[in-house]
């Protein structure tokens, strides 16, 4: 079980792409493991035959502990001696042409969720190909498999179904989620941003990102900049609770909630409040990427102290995000749409955003919010003072 990240002590076996005696390919994904974070592909180093798999599926694994061996023959026997290195070290396979009833399948690349529904629908994987960075298939490629059937039973008054069957990631996000609405006492506020500065400031700073950090600047960066100025105007926004008393954390590390399609991710950019908008830019740039590619580590998804969820995007006018735990607070930001608004006397059309403040009253005040929220609606509506 390799170690991913400073944080990582175990990671629970998912899938075995290889079973017991058949040809492994250097390169090819030989199993897959999650931790609570992300889930992750190991492949292997050298060729070889997969001799014994010491770990079965949904057994939780040490860091280091062995959970296969690769033999160099066919039916090679294997003495499990009492000290086993710490690692996996696949031996050196010697391809014997004896061995050509041992079929090597050609490679795909799919992300282990769409592996595993579609060994559930029986698709082939070779048929399809992936919406994915460098053709990997994900799941929503797999509504496009030819004969795609719904296995199950039968149920004449419930139409078709199908299981699919909770991962580890998927059980974490549900049992994270269920505790943060029944173990933190949420409260919610909502105010309209003009975002008129934001969309100039964006548009001012794009070419100046564009040259310093070789990224496009968004608008995600410019919220993350300010929303972390803000904080620390705010310190109690940057807090934690204990039954013992109140946490006081001094750095903004600023988390952003990522969809994929295994499940919801929050990577994390640290000292926030540091950082200009170019760093922030370029480092939310490669979060999303390396987040895209399922090359993520736990370190760079934790430790986070306030988070920041957008649906824009999606054309989401205003929603409520709930708190990520052991956060106090997080602020969902929903689409620049534009709207009339009040100017004086007159009706003038502006573009408007919303932001909704949830935070955990235990720890913070209405008023405490209150006053967050307004620095934070000044800082937007003025980049000028944030970025001083």
């Amino acid at each position: 079980m390799p170690k991913i990240g400073l944080t990582m002590k175990e990671g629970k076996i998912v899938e075995w792409n290889k079973k017991e005696g058949e040809w492994v390919e250097e390169g090819e994904i030989l199993f897959v493991f999650e931790t609570e974070k992300v889930t992750f592909e190991v492949e292997a180093q050298k060729s070889g035959y997969l001799g014994k798999i010491l770990a079965q599926v949904d057994q939780v694994v040490p860091v280091g502990q062995v959970v296969g061996i690769l033999v160099q023959t066919q039916g090679e026997e294997i003495e499990l001696k009492a000290q086993i290195p710490p690692e996996v070290l696949p031996v050196e396979a010697q391809k014997q042409s004896s061995a050509a009833g041992n079929k090597r399948p050609e490679k795909v690349r799919a992300t282990p969720m769409a592996k595993r529904l579609a060994k559930e629908r029986g698709i082939d994987l070779q048929s399809l190909s992936g919406s994915g960075i460098g053709g990997r298939i994900k799941t929503r490629d797999l509504d496009f498999a030819p004969d795609l059937k719904s296995p199950g039973p039968d149920r004449s008054c419930a139409g078709e179904e199908r299981l699919v069957k909770l991962t580890g990631m998927r059980r974490i996000i549900a049992q994270k989620m269920l505790a943060a609405k029944t173990g933190t006492a949420q409260t919610y506020m909502v105010v309209s941003i003009d975002a008129t500065k934001i969309q100039e400031t964006k548009h001012r700073l794009a070419p100046v990102v564009q040259k310093l950090a070789g990224v496009r600047l968004t608008v995600t960066d410019l919220l993350i900049k300010m929303t972390a100025s803000a904080i620390l105007q705010h310190p109690v926004m940057n807090t934690r609770w204990t039954p013992e008393g109140i946490i006081y954390l001094d750095a903004v590390h600023m988390g952003m909630a990522m969809a994929l399609d295994e499940g919801l991710i929050v990577p994390v950019i640290r000292d926030a409040a540091k950082k200009s908008v170019s760093e922030i830019a370029r480092e939310r740039a490669a979060l999303v990427e390396n987040g895209r590619a399922g090359k993520l580590t736990p370190d760079q998804m934790s430790g986070s102290t306030f988070t920041l969820s957008s649906l824009g995007m999606f054309g989401i006018e205003e929603f409520t995000a709930i708190i990520n735990q052991p956060e106090s607070a997080i602020l969902a930001v929903g689409a620049i749409l534009d709207k009339p608004v009040a100017a004086g006397k007159e009706i003038v059309i502006r573009p408007v955003m919303k932001i909704t403040l949830s935070y955990d009253h235990r720890v913070i005040d209405g008023a405490a919010a209150a006053g967050f929220v307004k620095t934070l609606k000044e800082f937007l509506e003025n980049t000028i003072l944030a970025l001083a």
